[in-house]
């Protein structure tokens, strides 16, 4: 999906469009601006049944976003929830508590890559990651008390921006 918005943004941009958003299966960039000077603003995904957090919503200014988690595609076996995302190290579904982690990006294609490796590595060492590559990453992880928020400092910094 991040690779079609690309080629989507790369298309309209042909055009001699340069104020879009795109919009592919939950992928999105924005450029330029939205009428009267404004952002485009776009709210990130809740994650259904959870509550405890408050929306996030971002200025999508020549960036792109993406999303993977497991809140919409999972299977329950017993009392177990399997995520539709394979741990390539085991070749078994990812056994983490991240319901979602979203990437905030120039690319769209590589946000989505990255929001799906960072599902994979797990909170400590996908944030670990995304510290060390200067990642602006959002994730969302389970507990026992509701949904709990872990970001790098480069997503902290472009929402104090």
């Amino acid at each position: 999906k991040g690779f079609a918005v690309d080629l989507l943004a790369r298309t309209i941009e042909t055009q001699g469009i340069h104020h879009y958003l795109v919009e592919v299966g939950g992928e999105l960039r924005g450029a330029g601006r939205k009428g009267e000077n404004n952002p485009w603003w776009v709210a990130l995904e809740q994650v259904p049944g959870e509550a405890g957090l408050a929306q996030t919503v971002l200025a999508l200014h020549n960036v792109a976003v993406a999303t993977s988690g497991d809140y919409r595609r999972f299977f329950q076996y017993g009392e177990g929830r399997a995520s539709h995302t394979l741990d390539p190290r085991s070749g078994y579904p990812i056994r983490n508590d991240i319901a979602s982690v979203s990437v905030i990006h120039p690319q769209c294609m590589a946000a989505d890559a990255l929001s799906t490796a960072l599902s994979v590595l797990g909170v400590e060492a996908g944030l670990a990651f995304a510290e060390q590559h200067h990642l602006a990453a959002r994730f969302l992880v389970r507990t026992a008390a509701g949904l709990r928020e872990h970001a790098s400092s480069a997503y902290r910094a472009m929402l104090q921006a």
